[in-house]
């Protein structure tokens, strides 16, 4: 769908045949002093996410497969462990992308749960045949230490008290209080059933300072036992379905719960009289409904709420005030690749690629052209398209593909040709960026190895250069953008560093050119003016700057107040996208708008400047002056599902947006129940 412009605007094209699929939230795990967010889907992906600024975004990702599930994840300091069907827990190496650093063999066969201890020197899990396995994390290495009485049935759920000498653990039709050093269970507390034939499973548990502990099942009750007794103190009926997940706020005076019913339920610890004794009880205060299918897990975040379930929306709240932030399942910037040249966009998949036209005045049918399915139905890490429309490279975690795309207006005699003799430094990489002249090609490597490859007029692809860009970037580069005259390309990485490199005339090869001053938090958006060397990015906090990197100075820099538009404040900015007409202007884009920034010289400000530091090759030199400049800013368009902006041609802006019908008709019925007097 293209919109006709008003005078001096530009056309805006919907693309909305993004299908993407929901996928479910499976875990959350917290490390608060990294201020980091691990959370696990349906499909085995690994997410990251940093928690750092204003706006939550995704870090990075390790990709799933068919048969991957991950159903537990902890922290042990900045370590980051997981276990799954697969019977093994694994450690993840965070530092070189997301890959596996370690792994272990457990006993007991398929894993369901784990937990830390509070001192973060014990380690436990809890498996399908019923045996909690300990393990020592002191140090760089995972010790096993012992393996406690095997009990029946699986363990679903577990935790460790305060002191990191007991462990609670839940299972069908009972909840059993471990002592860690001896190996056995001092209490098993039984929950009853709700009828006779059918079990009762204790989906999940805390553990208070006191020793209280809170059970929730799939009766749809809480339980609060007393752990140094064994004993039953309290039972809350609090849903028709099942509770599957618990969290406690850290002074321990508000419960959460939820469930199969997705609504999540707030109780409030209170003193109360029974009888002639005064003891604490919680009592439900509110509820709230922000999702839309069953809610599998809750946790805690500096007084915010995270929540997350099937319908795959990662939720934080807080009150009071009512403030709410939803993060869709996309995929991983980038998601989706303009081919300008050709007209087309390039639409990546869990598993496969699309690529469809786009209508123009001329050409007013969209369709798809292309699709292509990864080997063996491998997750894709990484997918590119030139701007020609002539080559496709896409990468799994095993492998990288290069086809020549020979397409054909009438469809017909349209070939996809696999290249099969590529350069041996042709490997897996976590990004893949052409050229704007679509005769090169960059793959961003893990250890920050950057490999520029380069075609020729017969069609040979060679390699051409070995960029070791690992002293600058100690950690996954997740933002490149390259200048339209191709002699410049900029690249972001998590670890804060934001560098500039150039393309010699004689030679062709890249070079450094400029090292940007380090922000506190990585950019979550760069770009680059098309007529002049100027970058700008867009920071967790809506800090914004332009930098000069061809006069090593900035020439703006400010924070955005999005709340007065009406936005969030919550949502980060995904992309910049500059008015090719007018360097002046530009275009902000998050989940649910697009903004308008543009600047004016301002004429009142009486020779005031802001003092900056000026740096050449990242040295901090002299100051330099920046002026002050007005900009206004307004909202462009809201929109619901919004994935990707870019600038098409000289007077279209194309915006992809998620197919809202794709990611609610795939998700299981939701539950229901029967009001009286309603069909």
């Amino acid at each position: 769908m293209v919109s006709k412009p008003k005078p001096g605007q530009c056309k805006l094209h919907h693309a909305q045949f993004y299908n993407l699929l929901p996928r479910g939230i499976n875990c959350l795990a917290v490390n608060k002093p990294s201020s980091r967010l691990a959370l696990s889907r349906d499909d085995g992906t690994i997410e990251i996410w940093n928690l750092a600024g204003a706006a939550p975004f995704l870090e990075k990702s390790n990709p799933g497969g068919e048969k991957v599930s991950i159903e537990g994840l902890a922290w042990v300091g900045d370590r980051l462990f997981s276990v799954g069907l697969a019977g093994k827990l694994i450690e993840w190496d965070l530092a070189h992308g997301l890959s596996v650093r370690n792994t272990v063999l457990l006993t007991g066969n398929a894993a369901w749960c784990l937990d830390v201890s509070r001192d973060e020197r014990r380690l436990a899990v809890g498996t399908e045949g019923g045996y909690i396995n300990v393990y020592s994390v002191e140090g760089e290495e995972v010790a096993y230490e012992r393996i406690l009485d095997k009990q029946e049935g699986r363990v679903v759920c577990l935790r460790f008290d305060h002191s990191g000498d007991f462990l609670v653990s839940g299972s069908v039709d009972a909840v059993r209080v471990w002592n860690v050093r001896k190996g056995h269970a001092i209490h098993k507390m039984t929950t009853g059933r709700a009828e006779r034939n059918k079990e009762t499973v204790v989906w999940d548990v805390q553990v208070l300072k006191d020793f209280t502990i809170v059970s929730g099942d799939s009766r749809g009750k809480i339980m609060f036992f007393d752990g140094n007794l064994g004993t039953v103190i309290d039972t809350i009926q609090v849903s028709k379905a099942d509770i599957l997940g618990l969290t406690i706020d850290e002074q321990e005076k508000f419960l959460y719960v939820s469930g199969v019913e997705p609504i999540i339920r707030i109780y409030q610890r209170v003193e109360v009289t029974k009888g002639n004794e005064k003891v604490d009880s919680f009592v439900r205060t509110m509820q709230r409904r922000y999702h839309t299918h069953d809610i599998k897990t809750l946790t805690m975040f500096h007084g915010k709420l995270l929540s997350g379930g099937v319908d795959g929306t990662l939720i934080i709240s807080s009150f009071p005030p009512m403030v709410v932030d939803k993060y869709l399942p996309f995929l991983e910037a980038p998601s989706t690749v303009l081919v300008e040249g050709a007209r087309m966009v390039l639409l990546k998949y869990v598993n496969y690629l699309e690529v469809w036209t786009l209508s123009s005045a001329t050409a007013v049918e969209t369709r798809k052209v292309l699709q292509i399915r990864s080997k063996q139905d491998e997750h894709i890490v990484a997918a590119g398209m030139s701007p020609d429309g002539r080559w496709v490279i896409y990468s799994s975690e095993s492998t990288a593909r290069l086809y020549r795309f020979d397409y054909q207006a009438d469809g017909d005699n349209s070939k996809l040709v696999p290249m099969r003799a590529v350069p041996e430094q042709f490997e897996s990489c976590q990004r893949v960026e052409f050229t704007p002249d679509s005769r090169g090609v960059f793959l961003f490597k893990s250890g920050g190895v950057i490999e520029y490859f380069a075609f020729n007029e017969e069609d040979d692809f060679d390699h051409k250069q070995t960029i070791e860009a690992g002293k600058w970037f100690t950690d996954k580069v997740h933002l490149v953008t390259i200048s339209r005259d191709g002699n410049f390309l900029a690249c972001a990485s998590l670890c804060c560093a934001v560098v500039v490199f150039k393309r010699e005339k004689f030679g062709g090869k890249w070079k450094r050119l400029s090292t940007l001053p380090r922000y506190k938090f990585p950019p979550t958006a760069i770009a680059m003016q098309p007529n002049s060397p100027v970058l700008a990015a867009v920071f967790p906090d809506h800090k914004i700057f332009q930098y000069d990197f061809g006069e090593y100075r900035f020439t703006f820099s400010s924070y955005l107040k999005l709340d007065k538009l009406g936005g969030s404040i919550g949502q980060p900015v995904r992309g910049i996208v500059f008015d090719p007409r007018n360097d002046d202007v530009m275009i902000l884009q998050h989940d649910s708008d697009l903004l308008v920034l543009q600047f004016e010289e301002d004429d009142d400000t009486g020779g005031q400047t802001e003092r900056k530091r000026r740096t050449s090759g990242g040295k901090a030199d002299e100051e330099d002056a920046v002026p002050r400049k007005k900009y206004s800013m307004q909202v462009l368009k809201k929109y619901t599902r919004l994935v990707d902006t870019r600038w098409l041609g000289q007077d279209e802006l194309l915006v992809v947006e998620a197919n809202p019908l794709s990611m609610v008709e795939h998700l299981p019925p939701a539950f229901r129940r029967k009001i009286f007097g309603t069909a």
